[in-house]
């Protein structure tokens, strides 16, 4: 079974990427943001993925709208996560964000308790594929 993504909220403003970008001074790479449009603020039906030996769960996507209310952001994170080499787009339920680090291309956990960054080694296409 393929994984599902449910309760995806379009992106009302694709300039959202120039902005962030401009903020942060960064570059979003062009698989984050595809992703992030096919599945913006959804939720996985397959949300399971290993930390070293750990599991851990993928809660959903972080939604890139702005203004929006009653789900989680990539604006709130930015502002959570000061580290500019990581870009959160995902969330579990514990509030850790799932980001993506620009320093190697790899997906890694970060842990809002004590800023703690561990890497799945794991690019974006392997760690969504990966998911269980």
């Amino acid at each position: 079974m393929d994984n599902m993504w449910k309760y995806k909220i379009e992106i009302g403003d694709l300039h959202v990427f120039d902005e962030i970008e401009q903020e942060r001074g960064i570059k979003i790479p062009d698989e984050l943001k595809k992703f992030i449009i096919n599945k913006n603020a959804s939720t996985p039906s397959k949300y399971n993925f290993m930390l070293n030996t750990l599991e851990k769960v993928f809660g959903a996507v972080l939604s890139f709208n702005r203004n929006e209310t009653g789900t989680d952001t990539i604006f709130f994170a930015l502002k959570t996560i000061e580290n500019k080499q990581l870009i959160p787009f995902g969330i579990d339920p514990f509030g850790n964000y799932i980001c993506y680090s620009l320093s190697d291309g790899n997906v890694v956990f970060w842990d809002h308790e004590t800023e703690t960054i561990i890497s799945t080694e794991k690019n974006l296409h392997d760690f969504i594929e990966t998911l269980y």
